[in-house]
Order: structure tokens, then sequence, then C-alpha cells
């Protein structure tokens, strides 16, 4: 489904207005800024994850540009390299908070070790455009993890992740906006049409991502901790 036909199917539900009229431009930019807040949330929908993405932490260096279209992390598989003694994935530690990492690498540090020079990547911190790994690479790495991607900006008619969606995505994100436009218009009938309908695809989505989780075993109170 392309912007123009999520627009259609806005149109539709506040009163079939004739296309062309003055609210086609105010409907996409309910779109986009639907788009934003749902892409904020705590919860993100699975067909906005990468898999298996991979970069390079090159030699003499601490630091990486992130993805332009990062969101945020996957914990279930941060950032690894492979360890050349063992052949096995080394997995790294996310912190959250720069100093803290700085601090908690030096505690980590064998006696008589250079502090903060030339190491091998211990761990992380997602900073607002790189991924500082704090010591400097003693060797080039190349480095696999999964991350939560934006959605192409409907900024023109293109069928972006959320409209490609056939979990319930589409809806969702027509349903979001649609309210807002619903909002705007003081439109009692709409606003429940869109709200029930965001209420159905939002829990479509959703029911997508625990049918995975339950896949794999039964979830475990705690488990996560």
């Amino acid at each position: 489904m392309n912007r123009d036909t999520a627009v259609v199917r806005i149109n539709d539900a506040i009163g079939f207005r004739p296309t062309g009229h003055a609210l086609e431009s105010k409907i996409i930019l309910r779109l986009q800024e639907a788009q934003r807040d749902l892409e904020s949330g705590k919860t993100l929908p699975r067909f906005l994850l990468l898999e298996d993405q991979t970069f390079t932490l090159p030699l003499g260096e601490h630091a990486v540009a992130l993805p332009t279209d990062f969101i945020r992390l996957d914990d279930s598989n941060l950032p690894h390299f492979t360890n050349f003694d063992t052949f096995l994935p080394t997995y790294l530690e996310v912190v959250r908070d720069y100093s803290r990492a700085v601090k908690q690498l030096i505690t980590l540090q064998r006696p008589g070790e250079p502090q903060m020079t030339v190491l091998a990547p211990r761990m992380f911190v997602i900073r607002k455009s790189t991924i500082d790994f704090i010591t400097t690479a003693d060797r080039d790495y190349e480095l696999a993890w999964n991350y939560y991607k934006a959605g192409a900006l409907l900024t023109s008619n293109i069928e972006n992740e959320w409209l490609g969606d056939t979990t319930g995505g589409s809806e969702w994100l027509i349903a979001e906006a649609g309210y807002r436009v619903a909002l705007d218009l003081r439109d009692p009938d709409a606003l429940k049409l869109f709200d029930d309908m965001r209420t159905r695809a939002r829990s479509a989505v959703f029911g997508d991502i625990l049918a995975d989780e339950d896949s794999g075993g039964p979830i475990v109170m705690g488990a996560n901790n």
C-alpha cells in the first residue's frame, strides 16, 4: 500500500471527500507525525528490526557512526565479534552512561595494562550519533548486531515499512493518523472508527510479537532481568 492509498482510506472515514480537497496535505502530515510517535514507543514492531547487520571498528579507532536510520538496540543480539582464539562470538556489554562505562572499564583492566589505550572492545555506549567503545581498537574488528530502524519517511508517494506490513502495521499507522485528523475535525464518528481500528491493529502487531516469543518456549517471569 502506498501513501496515496493510505490517504484515500483516511479520507473515506471522514466523509468520502472529493480527491484533491484541502485536507489531503494535512492527512499526509498526520501520517508522518503518527509514524514518528509510533517509532518512539517502548515496544517496536518486528518489521522494523534489522538482523545480523555488520560494521567495522577500525584499528586505532574507538567509535563508529550509528546508522542514519537507527532507533534502538535489539537486546537479544548485541554487538559481538569472533574471538580468533576460540572462534566463538564475544558479546559486548551495553552501558547506558558514558562516565560509568569509563569507570567500569578501568576496574576491569588488569594490573599493568595500559589504561584506555589500545585494547579489544569489551563494552560500548550508544551516544547521539556514534557507538563508542571507549578504548581504541588494537586491530580491525568486524562486528555483527541487530537493531531497530526507522521506516522511510512518507514525504512522497511510496510504500514504506509500515504501509507494506501485513501483520497490522499498515492499519495501525493509518488509524493513528486518522485519529489525529478526526480530532482536528471534532468528528466523533470518525474518532470511534479510527480508535477501534488502531486497537485491533496494535493487538495484531503485538500478537505477532508474542507468538514469536511463545514459539521459543514458555515465558518465565523475570527471565530477562
